[in-house]
């Protein structure tokens, strides 16, 4: 039996998308490009170190937390070192390898006939040379061998021309033990060094040592490896070769001490004993040249429990000795960054030839900065703007000047620190209009200020005999814009206002009628970002002629548009009519006539609400000896259905929504002819 939802369970689910639609509409949800969300000098705002700073008080430090996501020096060389590490097998043998048992020799004779054979050092440590007898390598070194190898041949063998040459390296196991990954036996090849075996078994643990690493030989040990020197120096002069049988012992970390801030490596250091601020400063690479050596803070673990802070000054030699100072196991030291901000510097800006900031050398003065060959041919030399900053208050003072009477000698003054010149632009670019259509000259016209529609359109030849003036579209930029703010912010309370709805049927578990207000909802903002013509200005032009050089004759703007459509000869209906569409116009008929040839009123027709939509924009309600012209529109709302609350809702919407799209394919088809 297929489980059934509950009228309950159905009116929370859509009362949460109703909150879901509410909260997407919200206007005061700040987005996350809100670039005023940001301070324009600091990228934190005042008081946020304050609230860190509270906030780590009050922690309780552990070992995880404690570095503060400071990495651990020297840890990144072992990573992935299962996946990474093979054994070293056809790797050329260098002169001061030690041969052993299992090693394999190739011997070439040549003389009186060429000759090879191979020879292994068996558990002795001897070969069997031909005619020689058993010689013993165990111990010597590649290069030693090879010459003994040479003499014991060469003793039988006169004028003979002999080359050794290493074959297969011998194999041995080794044991790797104390704080690695995965403590354990392995089998590594003659040429493995301590540092191969510890590869081999991952690297050192996170409580594993860097610093000791040792090999031990039978009872005794037989070399120390501090990674350290391997990593800041490259020494590996400690790094010795296995035997058979080495342990290769990793000890624990004993201390560690963290740097951070203004130096060139930070991190977690470890110590192999007692450890001062300088050597510190030397692992991590020294101090940047950023860093403030006035107060460098010290953050150590206390005697008594907790934590505590130190700040020690060490500039110029005039603080604390770091030699002296030994650092603690889990020292934090913090080298704090400057704060010092550039004071020798004055900005220039605007029409100049390299804008941006300038050194303020002593005795500069505002000439010499604004000279000739800093601006460029188009520069305004009448105006221009000083701004000066305050350093006690920061308050900006704005001090006009001109250029011109600064090179002939008049008002000059010495600059001071965060000074600002700005040379603004003397060029005057021109204005135009677009005109299109049914235009005598169509183009683009440049016209002076204060010029009107009707200069332009006297310049351009008038219209052509097909020209319409009455039914033209005129088109403005800032129109446009201004039309877009509203746009926004009224999809924003249709949102919001259709969310509430959403969420009052919700509550009464209507799914159906919810559902028709999310369709609404995409219904309407899909039909506003498709209008047309944003930014049309309705004009009423006649065609005689009386509107030039009245008000209604529009002073242009740069980037207005003028379109001039063919004259019309039909009459679009629209709306709640039976048959809508385009019908021939006759001169004499009313809007009754026009509806009676579209098949009439449909039944949900509200024809007391209908009205007719110029050409030109401009819509008239109904009345009885209106007259309608080629070209118009008679637009026929529905009639609101009695459904109480949300049926009013709904139906509102649905009626704003046709007469939207059906002023908008008029619009639309006005401006194509």
């Amino acid at each position: 039996m297929p489980c059934r939802r509950s009228p309950m369970r159905r009116a929370v689910m859509l009362a949460c998308a109703a909150l879901a639609a509410f909260a997407s509409a919200a206007p005061g949800a700040p987005s996350a490009g809100d670039s005023t969300l940001g301070d324009p000098l600091r990228d934190e705002l005042p008081g946020r170190e304050s609230i860190a700073s509270l906030r780590h008080a009050l922690d309780t430090p552990d070992a995880q937390s404690r570095w503060r996501g400071l990495p651990q020096f020297g840890r990144d060389l072992f990573r992935g070192a299962d996946q990474q590490f093979t054994p070293i097998e056809n790797t050329p043998v260098g002169p001061d390898y030690v041969l052993g048992p299992g090693d394999n020799l190739v011997v070439f004779v040549s003389g009186l006939t060429d000759t090879s054979f191979s020879l292994t050092l068996d558990r002795e440590g001897k070969v069997f040379l031909p005619r020689s007898g058993a010689t013993f390598l165990w111990g010597l070194r590649f290069a030693d061998g090879e010459t003994l190898i040479k003499a014991r041949i060469a003793s039988v063998l006169k004028n003979a021309r002999v080359q050794v040459s290493m074959g297969r390296v011998r194999a041995l196991e080794t044991f790797v033990l104390g704080a690695v990954e995965r403590p354990g036996k392995y089998t590594l090849t003659g040429m493995a060094t301590a540092f191969h075996a510890v590869s081999a078994a991952g690297g050192p643990s996170a409580l594993g040592s860097l610093r000791d690493i040792r090999v031990l030989r039978g009872e005794r040990e037989v070399a120390r490896l501090d990674l350290y020197r391997f990593l800041t120096h490259g020494d590996r002069s400690h790094d010795v070769r296995l035997e058979a049988g080495d342990v290769v012992f990793v000890g624990l970390t004993r201390s560690q001490v963290g740097i951070q801030g203004a130096v060139v490596r930070p991190g977690v250091y470890e110590s192999d004993g007692p450890l001062s601020l300088r050597s510190l400063m030397e692992l991590a690479g020294g101090a940047t040249p950023f860093a403030d050596l006035a107060r460098i803070r010290v953050e150590r673990v206390d005697a008594n429990g907790g934590f505590r802070i130190q700040d020690l000054p060490l500039d110029h030699g005039h603080g604390v000795d770091p030699d002296s100072l030994t650092l603690s196991n889990y020292d934090l030291v913090t080298v704090l960054p400057l704060r010092e901000r550039v004071q020798n510097v004055v900005t220039l800006d605007g029409y100049v030839r390299h804008p941006g900031e300038y050194e303020l050398s002593p005795g500069l003065t505002l000439a010499q900065l604004a000279g000739r060959d800093r601006l460029l041919p188009e520069a305004e030399l009448d105006h221009a703007e000083l701004r000066r900053v305050d350093p006690a208050t920061f308050a900006v003072e704005v001090r006009p000047f001109s250029v011109r009477r600064l090179w002939a000698g008049e008002g000059d003054v010495t600059l001071r620190p965060m000074d600002a010149v700005t040379i603004f632009s003397g060029a005057r670019f021109p204005r135009s209009i677009s005109l299109e259509g049914e235009v005598l000259h169509p183009g683009t016209y440049t016209f002076a200020a204060g010029e009107r529609l009707s200069d332009i359109l006297k310049r351009a030849g008038g219209l052509t005999p097909q020209g319409w003036l009455a039914g033209a579209a005129f088109v403005r930029l800032s129109t446009r814009r201004q039309e877009d703010r509203v746009l926004r912010d009224f999809v924003k309370r249709q949102r919001i206002a259709l969310a509430e709805q959403q969420a009052q049927v919700a509550q009464s578990g209507d799914s159906a009628s919810a559902t028709a207000l999310i369709r609404a909802q995409a219904d309407l903002v899909a039909a506003l970002q498709e209008r047309s013509d944003p930014g049309r200005i309705v004009l009423d032009l006649d065609e005689p002629g009386r509107w030039m050089n009245t008000a209604r004759d529009p002073v242009l703007e740069d980037g207005d548009r003028f379109k001039v459509p063919v004259r019309p000869v039909t009459v679009t209906v629209v709306g709640s009519v039976m048959n809508p569409g385009t019908v021939m116009a006759v001169r004499g008929r009313g809007v009754g006539e026009y509806l009676r040839m579209a098949g009439g009123p449909a039944r949900e027709a509200d024809v007391g609400r209908s009205y007719v939509l110029r050409a030109n924009g401009e819509a008239l309600p109904r009345r009885a000896r209106l007259r309608i012209e080629p070209g118009d529109a008679i637009v026929v709302p529905p009639r609101p259905v009695s459904t109480g609350g949300l049926g009013r809702g709904l139906a509102g919407g649905a009626r704003f929504l046709m007469e939207l799209s059906a002023a908008g394919a008029l619009v639309f088809a006005a401006a194509r002819r």
